[in-house]
């Protein structure tokens, strides 16, 4: 063999090994314990969501392995984010920044381009001066990508959004078994073209110092979930562009404005079977169009209702 193959021969194995080392795993794990430099297999963990995402392949997993802080991370592409895998849950302190941002750009090799974020803490608490505030921005920002999914999640203490949902296309959002307390506003969505579907369920999104669920475009559906102590509406449709939000099975209560509201000219709001009790107003009709079942208990309120209300259940649109 000449020396020139030997040469080659050498550099063609260097260059296997290197493609090896750094190749991405459909699971990688991380662990408080960790560290970046890992391969982010579960005998050497990374540190944090950001050092494990650059080596998780596409529509793959990062799994916590115990209790840990793992940073902020911007998603890019499919990925599932499991704080839940050990013993308690992965956490994320968003001093002066969002938590987790979803950007998943069109991409040929991503066809799902959805992201799921399951047992997780995150934080948005910080220090402003000698002030312990909420200075974290949003605690998820959804801005591009087909579908963003938040199961058994803690999100709180950010200054903005718990949630903020500002698409400019088609995209769906949806939260279960999730608490998003004391933020700004609890979940915001909005877009500027196409559609957009948010879905809450089995949820609690209370002492938000505005309104707990601001829906300015699309479609939101809430059912069987607890909305109270909201410094301004609990939930209202609003917004320039159209926007609709059915309320199903909720207790909606102690919050200062409305408790279930349609609020301008372009929104509309449909109730059924929801406790709404203890707010400035139970349900109110001061723009748009409200439909009911008539099957509310609204009881207790400063202002009982305001405003013209649809009785569907005439129209025999409650029927089962």
């Amino acid at each position: 063999m000449s020396k020139f193959v030997r040469l080659f021969v050498i550099l063609c194995f260097t260059l296997a090994l290197c493609a090896i080392a750094n190749a991405q795993a459909t699971r990688t794990w991380v662990s408080g314990v960790g560290d970046d430099v890992n391969p982010c297999s579960r005998t050497a963990p990374c540190k944090t969501w950001a050092g494990a995402i650059s080596k998780t392949f596409i529509n793959g997993e990062i799994d916590a392995l115990d209790p840990g802080g793992y940073g902020t991370l911007v998603i890019t592409k499919s990925i599932t984010v499991d704080g839940g895998t050990g013993s308690g849950w992965g956490s994320t302190l968003a001093s002066g920044t969002n938590g987790f941002t979803i950007n998943i750009a069109v991409n040929a090799n991503d066809p799902l381009r959805t992201a799921i974020l399951k047992h997780l803490s995150i934080n948005g608490a910080g220090a402003s001066g000698t002030v312990g505030t909420r200075t974290g921005v949003n605690g998820v920002n959804y801005v591009q990508g087909i579908a963003t999914i938040i199961e058994d999640c803690q999100i709180f203490n950010f200054g903005t959004n718990g949630i903020l949902v500002n698409l400019t296309t088609t995209g769906n959002l949806s939260v279960t078994r999730t608490t998003v307390d004391n933020n700004q506003v609890g979940i915001r969505q909005t877009t500027t073209t196409g559609t957009l579907n948010v879905s809450i369920a089995d949820s609690t999104i209370q002492n938000s110092t505005s309104n707990g669920i601001q829906v300015d475009a699309g479609t939101c559906n809430v059912a069987n979930s607890t909305i109270d102590h909201n410094g301004g509406a609990g939930a209202v449709a609003q917004g320039a562009i159209g926007s609709v939000l059915n309320v199903d099975n909720c207790s909606v209560t102690d919050n200062t404005g409305a408790g279930i509201q349609a609020g301008t000219a372009v929104a509309t709001v449909r109730a059924s079977n929801n406790s709404v009790h203890r707010n400035g107003t139970g349900m109110s009709q001061s723009a748009g169009i409200f439909e009911t079942c008539k099957d509310n208990k609204v009881r207790g309120n400063i202002t009982e209702t305001s405003g013209t209300f649809t009785d569907i259940a005439a129209l025999g649109a409650c029927s089962q």
